[in-house]
């Protein structure tokens, strides 16, 4: 005889199993013998007991086989496993203690005499005669409750998948295991692979194991899935809001709570997933095929199966949320109806319960960290306990966890807001925890997370963590909301915030079903009495209570009269005309109550709230307009004018009075079109520039190089007239790198300087101290598009000193992030012909380049560069035609820098048009192009190529508003050293060096100049430029030389003979 399915056999467990006869020619109502088979794969300890059988025509080829695992662990039978061998007797003793056709349900019953679910009824009030009534029933249902530890159930009704963004396998190294965890973990492995839950992986993924150990000594394995995460696409199926599901339990008075054993290991994961779950550790290499804890989308999927079991009975009969399920009713006996129900549902789905954690017919239970009972919600005692004995938070990840921890029973407290207020504010200043949802704390300095509060931690503090304390302990019961009964709404507001609370009339009583509050915005805080009052009206019923409120009529009691007529008959402005038009399909009526009456309300909106944010979009807008008329108007008091409250006013053509602040005239010009700001004066880390960057004045520069303790001993030193001694040198390594130097070492206004000659110029370098050299490299590096090694040292060389900063920058560059990931090598290629050009604008290139649309739907950029200074313009273009080619010439680069002599480009039908050869014609500009098929013929692909690594260094959330960030990108392309001429394009296009705003950071000085006249400006600037030009056209030979070189040698000659054909042209058909 073989198994039908695979069964788990527990250590010392003794099962039934069917088992199918393989045997021709059987007698038919003969007695037979079943044995322990002699030929058998059964797994070591597992015993087949004799008995004595009946085969009849019912049993169809099927006996009952009893096994008995004598082994001290957990084994598995698995499929179609030869369980028995069957022998005809011809003659029987003992007659009467035969076993007739009902034997399998005999020797069940025997074994389920062992094995009988034990239910626990607690503190029930349910009689005796309903307990055996209910576990009769319940007792015939074995299937649904798991026998022992590794007792999983299994269901296909949903399959776990996991699907990839990035489908490139990864592979991670295994973490060692304390050797005194190292057999639990190996007989906890065996335990995942006897059951089923896990097999051997060949997997190309691998994630490591942690080990962790539980409260009462057992181990548990995690798998660090964070990799594999990262690389999933997150499913939208959303968990159940509990505030919304409690209300399904309304009227109900007996209640079941049934836990699943280890629900996650009970559903399958798909196929071709189950290689991306692999796992691994010192003792092997695993899959699961049951989906694993720690997976991002587990609890998504593991939702979607339970509510697709309970299907038309969810939220009506039973409530479930993950693997924790509620049966509720107002009646016993419709409690045994919808309990039965839900079990039958289980066992159809293939789910199995954790009996020692389910709970029968409860008048009050434990559910979600809630206490459920007919009187409504109220907070775990057992929860509560452990917040009464909670240390003071020393530090914010201590706070963080108190407030976590507060804020799920928030509902429950009044006033939570107020109480914990001086706590949200001491989270404040600390760095976000996601990239620009913060701003430092005061002196633009971020507190450092894992220090102590020390002196912040105020009697304010003290006392509203002692208030949170004791209001949880007392958190009163919240009923819950009956749709068939109407509701009081109170609502009241003041300019600290908004109040509300939701009532009931239950059973001759008013019950607390809700309570809610909330601060302003800027703007909020700002509007009058009696709109503030309709804000609060309008917020409480259309988003804080409006799954209460929706189709039902309720009385909304408030102190402001003047609400009553705004909603009638009063003359409203666009945005309460807005509130209104939301409020409209709602059924309510206004009472009015005296302040000192409306004291629910009236107390959760009179009193501090932390400031909230307006809507998003509108946040968006009056950032964007702030931040950048602070950048322009380069002064850090421009945020008085800039109030999010006034630019939206001026946006709304609201009428301002006017102040002498510079800031006004541009937030006035800016109103009409506030969208033509670009987005990313909102984005801190891009905007250059603007107040992220610190404006350090020379005191403070004096004193950051005083406080570094290597320029410390250089200045004294340098200010006594002598040099360090051998003994210093020795100490402070860098020491000898400040000695080479000492003759260029100056000191300006209190601040130290290397002095630098370049060319007829000299130029100051800032002795940069060591805490603001990572600084300087960001914004000189990340800050100007990423570029390369040699054009960010420039950079850095013509602004600072510091010793071995040439190898700090090169490591820095080489270890950046955003340039391993998107900038190639660079390819080794040169033109086949030289172009030369010896002046600006002798010779203009253009091209166009085409990216992805961005949300815009802008994919193309016409890119304009000047052969001789590599002077770059890109202009996003919504289309490649004729007429948007000269329009952007025009606009873009002739008014702004001339005419040029020739203009060159490819033999696209948008270069060779009539418009464009008119406007040349009108300019005088010679109109040149490449040799068809030979893009290397036009020298503006390699700044194509560049520009291309700049866009590809932005954020992924940046990429989709790429057209935002090329005039920047391309600005510090064209500030930064080119390698063919040795000048920056911008210097050999204007003839100076380009301010930038690190320079203005540091209050770098700008090159020494002794003109004092327009005159003797321009005659420095001619002799400036004719020499640059020189050096410039000097380089550029060279380079082109070498290019040429090195190009030809990888060159091969074509040899033609008389004779050989050749391509004339191509003939279209």
């Amino acid at each position: 005889m073989k198994s039908r399915t695979p069964e788990v056999l527990a250590a010392g467990q003794t099962v039934v199993l069917e088992g199918i006869v393989h045997a021709s020619g059987t007698p038919v109502d003969k007695w037979v013998v079943v044995e322990h088979p002699t030929v058998s794969s059964l797994p070591g300890g597992v015993v087949v007991k004799c008995c004595l059988l009946t085969l009849s025509p019912e049993q169809s080829g099927c006996l009952p086989v009893v096994l008995t695992n004598e082994a001290d662990h957990d084994v598995i039978i698995p499929r179609r496993c030869v369980i028995g061998e069957i022998h005809a007797m011809e003659s029987v003793h003992l007659p009467n203690k035969s076993v007739s056709k009902t034997g399998l349900e005999s020797i069940q019953s025997e074994i389920c005499k062992e094995s009988r679910i034990t239910l626990d009824f607690g503190n029930s009030p349910l009689s005796q005669e309903w307990k055996e009534r209910i576990t009769k029933p319940l007792n015939e249902m074995p299937e649904v409750f798991a026998q022992h530890d590794l007792d999983f159930g299994w269901t296909q009704k949903v399959r776990h998948r996991i699907k990839l963004s990035d489908e490139t396998p990864f592979k991670q190294r295994a973490r060692p295991i304390h050797p005194q965890d190292l057999e639990a973990v190996r007989k906890h492995l065996q335990e995942l692979l006897s059951s089923g839950v896990i097999r051997e992986s060949e997997s190309p993924f691998s994630s490591p194991i942690v080990v962790v150990r539980k409260k009462n000594g057992d181990i548990r394995l995690c798998i660090d899935y964070r990799k594999l995460n990262l690389q999933t696409i997150k499913d939208a199926y959303a968990l159940p809001n509990l505030e919304e599901t409690f209300v399904a339990l309304n009227g109900s008075k007996w209640f079941s709570v049934l836990d699943l054993k280890s629900g996650y290991y009970q559903i399958e994961v798909e196929e071709a997933d189950k290689p991306k779950t692999a796992f691994v550790c010192p003792l092997g290499f695993w899959e699961f095929n049951r989906m694993p804890q720690g997976v991002t989308n587990a609890p998504s999927t593991f939702q979607r199966l339970m509510e697709r079991c309970m299907g038309d009975i969810n939220l009506k009969e039973v409530l479930v949320f993950l693997d924790d399920i509620i049966v509720f009713s107002e009646t016993l006996e419709e409690h045994e109806r919808r309990l039965l129900q839900v079990l039958t549902r289980l066992k159809e789905y293939g789910l199995k319960l954790s009996p020692e954690k389910c709970r029968f017919f409860q008048t009050s239970v434990k559910y979600l960290g809630h206490i459920v009972s007919e009187s409504g919600v109220e907070t775990d005692p057992g929860k509560i306990e452990t917040i009464k004995t909670w240390p003071c938070p020393k530090n914010l990840k201590e706070l963080r966890s108190f407030l976590g921890f507060c804020g799920y029973y928030r509902r429950f407290i009044k006033d939570y807001s107020h109480i914990v207020k001086p706590l949200n504010e001491l989270t404040s200043g600390y760095p976000p925890l996601r990239k620009g949802s913060k701003k430092p704390g005061k002196g633009g300095q971020y507190h450092n997370p894992k220090e102590p509060f020390g002196g912040r931690w105020t009697p304010s503090c003290q006392t509203a963590f002692e208030t949170l304390i004791t209001k949880l302990s007392t958190a009163p019961v919240l009923g819950f909301a009956d749709p068939k009964l109407p509701y009081i709404l109170h609502t009241d507001a003041s300019t600290s915030g908004l109040g509300a609370a939701l009532y009931q009339e239950q059973d001759g009583q008013q019950r607390v079903i809700a309570f809610a509050s909330r601060g302003l915005s800027r703007s909020e805080s700002r509007y009058p009495a009696h709109k503030l009052e309709f804000l609060a009206l309008k917020w409480a019923v259309t988003e804080k209570f409006h799954d209460y409120l929706y189709g039902s009529s309720f009385t909304v009691v408030t102190d402001s009269n003047p609400l009553t007529y705004l909603l009638t008959t009063a003359k409203l402005d666009a945005v309460s005309y807005r509130w209104l038009a939301a409020l409209s399909t709602f059924s309510f009526t206004l009472q009015y109550r005296a302040g000192k009456q409306n004291v629910d309300a009236d107390s959760l909106s009179r009193r501090p709230h932390r400031e909230l944010f307006d809507d998003q979009l509108s946040t968006k807008e009056i950032e964007r307009i702030e931040k950048f008329v602070q950048y322009h108007a380069n002064d850090t008091n421009a945020s008085s004018i800039t109030d999010p409250g006034v630019v939206k006013a001026i946006c709304e053509k609201h009428l301002v009075q006017q102040n002498n602040d510079p800031a006004y005239p541009l937030v006035m010009s800016l109103a009409i079109h506030p969208d033509a700001v670009p987005d990313c004066y909102v984005q801190e880390d891009v905007l250059i520039g603007s107040s992220a960057i610190p404006h350090l004045t020379k005191e403070e520069l004096a004193e950051k190089e005083r406080s570094d303790p290597v320029i410390r001993e250089v200045l004294t030193y340098l200010e006594s007239g002598e040099k360090p001694p051998p003994v210093v040198r020795k100490e402070i390594p860098d020491i000898p790198f400040y000695l080479r130097e000492w003759d260029r070492l100056e000191m300006k206004e209190g601040v130290l300087y290397r002095r630098r000659q370049d060319g007829d110029s000299i130029t100051y370098q800032l002795v940069l101290p060591e805490e603001l050299r990572s600084f300087a490299v960001n914004q000189l590096h990340n800050q100007m598009g990423h570029m390369g090694i040699e054009r960010t040292m420039d950079l850095v060389r013509s602004r600072f000193y510091w010793p071995r900063m040439g190898s700090e920058v090169e490591h820095r560059i080489k270890t950046c992030n955003r340039c391993v990931r998107r900038k190639a090598l660079p390819q080794r290629a040169a033109p086949l012909v030289n172009i030369q050009a010896s002046r600006p604008l002798e010779l203009v290139c253009m091209d166009f380049l085409s990216l992805e649309p961005d949300k815009s739907n802008t994919r193309d950029i016409l890119v304009i560069t000047d052969f001789f200074t590599k002077y770059a313009v890109a202009i996003p273009t919504p289309n490649q035609k004729a007429s948007t080619v000269a329009k952007s010439l025009w606009d873009q680069f002739i008014v702004h820098y001339g005419f040029p002599e020739r203009l060159h480009s490819d033999q696209g039908p948008d270069f060779e048009s009539r418009t464009i050869k008119e406007l040349c014609a009108i300019t005088g500009t010679q109109k040149v192009r490449t040799t068809p098929y030979h893009p290397r013929g036009n020298p503006v692909e390699r700044f194509n190529h560049t520009l291309l690594g700049m866009l590809g260094t932005l954020e992924e959330k940046e990429k989709s508003r790429w057209k935002e960030f090329v005039k920047p990108l391309v600005h510090a392309y064209n500030c930064t050293k080119h390698e063919s001429t040795g000048f920056s394009p911008y210097e050999l296009m204007f003839g100076r060096q380009p301010r930038l705003p690190l320079d203005l950071a540091f209050g770098l000085p700008r090159v020494d100049s002794s003109q004092t006249s327009h005159s003797q400006y321009v005659q420095h600037l001619k002799s400036h430029l004719k020499e640059s030009y020189k050096i410039a056209t000097r380089n550029a030979q060279k380079l082109a030389e070498r290019n040429k070189v090195r190009f030809d040698k990888r060159v091969k000659e074509s040899a033609l003979e008389v004779g050989d054909r050749v391509l004339v042209r191509n003939v279209s058909i």
